[in-house]
């Protein structure tokens, strides 16, 4: 059987900045061919592929089934691949994976009934089931974790256990990285799972949606194996770990780092990589070591300099230990990329006026003075986000399609915010900067 897998290009226009590789288009890739299966990877968003021509590049491919990675920013486009496939091979099987496809299921194959299936939830056993019973002829609809339509009604199978041991897994596929240019760094995934509950994060709910709660970590040297065989097959020495929570609390994930430190010195790589950390986690002396052994940058999850937001976000800190942590950071001379949310549907001018100060205070703008890109977006909704039930329940929610977005709940800043048509030019309203 021939497959072909599919990451889209983001809806709307392409971001400038570097784009990555798509990390579970290449684990799907590796089963499948561990299975046997003829995979094919075609990766738009990697290679800046605008929607048209990632459409004429797929129709000029040979496979007998489509399988499209897709998450919240893919909305229009996973359904526009997927009927202009349909449209033009009538026989090949589409399917969609991904974090879209897991939590809105129902309503893809109702906006979208080109779609044959849909995987949800941790894919890589799901996808090795399902593509054996297709190869081998038989029914596919009792396979866990998949979606489909019956009589034009959506059924959601069960989802199957989580994956007990990552090292059991093979080392995603890497076809697109190895050939793009320039080069981009590799993306690492170490561990999968968070064990906090943020209020504006599908992390938790879609592992728990397998009745998995806790995190589950790959060895060091499974690690440290892949970063191996990346730099020997691709020549790319930058790593991102794409870890939710890289560090994690407690004794025995502070020893798990300590134990990765020491194999990354006795290797003697020569390679450079990012963590995401949050701030109650950033312990100075494993990030220290960590900077020893190749560390350069840190997205911190900062969030907020307003205790409020923090609150609301579920978030479990304090401004002053953002503080530390950032001050911290710089102590030791890494580079912060501070993830911080703005807007949220309760803020006040005040407390816009308050956060801008905190990014001026804490020197988290960019080399222009303005405001990092990260933190000029309003905090986001997408499938399985906790916050949806509360602004449901207070009239804020609101719902088109696949689309979830809210009102702000102050009706000044609603209208100010409405009647500018961007939000860099709403923060321009405060900050000239922004």
């Amino acid at each position: 059987m021939k497959i072909l897998l599919v990451s889209p290009p983001m809806d709307g226009k392409q971001s400038p900045t570097r784009h990555t590789e798509s990390l579970g288009m290449g684990y799907i890739t590796a089963v499948l061919r561990r299975d046997g299966h003829e995979v094919e990877m075609f990766d738009a968003y990697l290679r800046r592929k605008e929607l048209k021509d990632t459409i004429s590049d797929i129709l000029s491919r040979e496979f007998d089934c489509i399988g499209i990675t897709a998450y919240d920013v893919h909305r229009e486009n996973l359904l526009t691949i997927a009927r202009e496939v349909r449209r033009h091979r009538k026989d090949a099987i589409i399917c969609a994976g991904g974090y879209l496809p897991t939590f809105m299921a129902e309503k893809i194959l109702v906006a979208c009934p080109e779609f044959d299936f849909l995987v949800r939830g941790e894919g890589e056993l799901t996808a090795s089931q399902v593509f054996r019973q297709i190869s081998e002829g038989h029914d596919f609809r009792n396979v866990p974790g998949i979606a489909y339509l019956d009589n034009g009604s959506p059924v959601l199978n069960p989802l199957p256990p989580l994956i007990e041991d990552l090292d059991t897994l093979p080392f995603p596929a890497r076809d697109e990285l190895a050939s793009i240019s320039p080069k981009v760094p590799a993306l690492i995934s170490g561990s999968r799972g968070c064990y906090h509950r943020c209020a504006f994060c599908s992390i938790h709910g879609f592992y728990g949606l397998h009745g998995g709660r806790a995190p589950r970590y790959r060895s060091p040297s499974n690690i440290l194996d892949e970063i191996e065989r990346v730099i020997a097959q691709t020549g790319i020495r930058e790593f991102v770990f794409s870890d939710d929570n890289f560090i994690g609390p407690g004794q025995r994930n502070r020893q798990r780092i300590l134990n990765m430190i020491e194999e990354m010195k006795s290797r003697r790589l020569g390679f450079t990589f990012t963590i995401e950390c949050r701030v109650d986690e950033a312990d100075e002396d494993l990030l220290k070591a960590l900077k020893e052994v190749g560390l350069t940058r840190v997205f911190l999850g900062v969030e907020s300099g307003v205790q409020r937001q923090l609150d609301t976000y579920n978030k479990r800190i304090t401004v002053e230990q953002s503080r530390r942590a950032i001050e911290m950071l710089r102590r030791l001379g890494i580079d912060i990329y501070a993830g911080l949310i703005l807007l949220d549907p309760y803020v006040t001018f005040g407390e816009l006026l308050e956060n801008i100060q905190f990014v001026r205070e804490m020197r988290l703008e960019n080399g222009a003075g303005r405001l990092p890109v990260v933190c000029t977006n309003k905090l986001r909704l997408y499938g399985g986000v906790p916050m949806i039930e509360r602004l449901r329940e207070e009239g804020l929610l609101r719902e088109k399609g696949l689309e979830l977005d809210y009102v702000f709940k102050d009706p000044t800043f609603r209208f100010v915010y409405r009647i500018t048509d961007s939000i860099g030019r709403f923060l321009r309203l405060f900050n000239p900067n922004a």
